[in-house]
């Protein structure tokens, strides 16, 4: 059930912060050493529609912990591939009832037990057939998500240390369908994440599987889409 809106919220009447032609570099300039609650508090003021995307991954829990501390009644999109094991729908339910979460959940218009039986299973990576395995189950769920909540800003837990292609993006960046990623946590690494993860003692999520990806280096494509 989504929850009530906080005070944070930027007015529907003011002029958008967030927009594609904004001065990006000034901004990761100006936030380069800035903590990531200040970073998301920012985000969230001068927001217009803010949305989290989450696959709810190891560590994730983290992000979501920090950006509902700020603003609980955000949309959490959430792309049910089909594919995920029974430890992370466990662990989906219990951070819906322990953070209140806002969760939109969409699926792909075929569900994994059909693409299974009509394309014999996850098919091999760097294939044509794993290109439209991936824009199948979870590419169009999202940007279908992304045209239902016509979002200004695109909040998400990615870091710098994570692949080489993220090396290379910063706090701020273009997004698609017109957002602006904002990764409040980007100049983290693994340990800082674990760390805080530890010290609020929030519940991991230790066995994912994303059938997009194949491997933890690879990206599945929400972040290559233009």
């Amino acid at each position: 059930m989504a929850r009530t809106s906080t005070n944070l919220a930027a007015s529907k009447d003011v002029e958008p912060l967030f927009r594609h032609d904004m001065d990006l570099p000034s901004l990761n300039a100006r936030f380069r050493n800035d903590k990531p609650s200040e970073i998301m508090r920012f985000t969230i003021e001068h927001a217009r529609n803010p949305v989290v995307f989450t696959n709810f991954r190891p560590l994730a829990v983290a992000f979501l912990h920090l950006v509902t501390r700020i603003k609980p009644d955000i949309p959490v999109i959430w792309v049910d591939h089909g594919y995920n094991t029974p430890e992370t729908y466990r662990h989906i339910e219990r951070l819906i009832k322990d953070f209140g979460l806002n969760l939109y959940a969409y699926a792909p218009k075929m569900s994994a037990a059909h693409y299974n039986a009509v394309y014999g299973g996850i098919p091999a990576l760097d294939t044509p057939e794993h290109d439209f395995f991936s824009r199948t189950v979870k590419l169009e769920p999202f940007n279908r998500a992304m045209e239902d909540l016509q979002p200004d800003v695109w909040l998400n837990g990615i870091r710098h240390d994570q692949n080489a292609h993220r090396k290379g993006l910063d706090i701020f960046t273009k997004g698609s369908h017109g957002t602006i990623r904002v990764a409040p946590m980007f100049h983290l690494n693994e340990l800082d994440v674990e760390e805080y993860v530890v010290e609020k003692e929030l519940p991991d999520n230790d066995v994912y599987f994303d059938p997009t990806k194949g491997e933890e280096h690879r990206e599945c494509g929400l972040l290559l889409q233009k």
